[in-house]
């Protein structure tokens, strides 16, 4: 069955949650919101998402940072993969941080079609990911948005 083989592949990696709602758009794309201890909030669009040999990884537009995940206890609610991360790292301007996680959940629709996310009314789009978490400096790092690619 694909959905489990696709699904199989990612199962390892470390994850985060966002809400995608609706059709997916033609574009894959998504939306990071990041929340700083001090209140500061930055917002990146079209980030690339793609799921690379078990890690999610998390690009900017500018393709000057990425967010790689590589660390989750994963399980299956359905058809929707749910993944508790427990570390990822931050890769930008050269340099590259390690990132533990205090506590954050990552939704995963691999399917074709739009997702009922149990217990909620919310439905995740096809290919999309929803993301939150925080970290152990207490950061909020939440994303929405369509998957790019999925490889073994």
């Amino acid at each position: 069955m694909k959905l489990r083989s696709l699904a199989r592949a990612a199962a390892v990696f470390g994850c985060a949650v966002a809400v995608a709602v609706g059709p997916a758009p033609a574009l894959a794309q998504g939306t990071v919101r990041i929340q700083q201890v001090d209140g500061t909030v930055n917002t990146y669009h079209n980030v690339s998402i793609k799921i690379l040999h078990s890690a999610l990884y998390l690009t900017s537009a500018d393709t000057k940072g990425t967010l790689v995940i590589n660390r989750a206890a994963c399980y299956f609610q359905g058809a929707i993969m749910t993944c508790l991360p427990t570390s990822g790292t931050l890769v930008q301007n050269g340099a590259v941080n390690s990132i533990g996680f205090k506590t954050g959940t990552i939704f995963l629709n691999l399917t074709d079609s739009a997702q009922q996310l149990a217990h909620s009314s919310m439905r995740i789009a096809p290919r999309s990911i929803l993301v939150s978490l925080q970290t152990k400096r207490g950061t909020y790092i939440n994303l929405s948005g369509s998957i790019d690619k999925v490889t073994k």
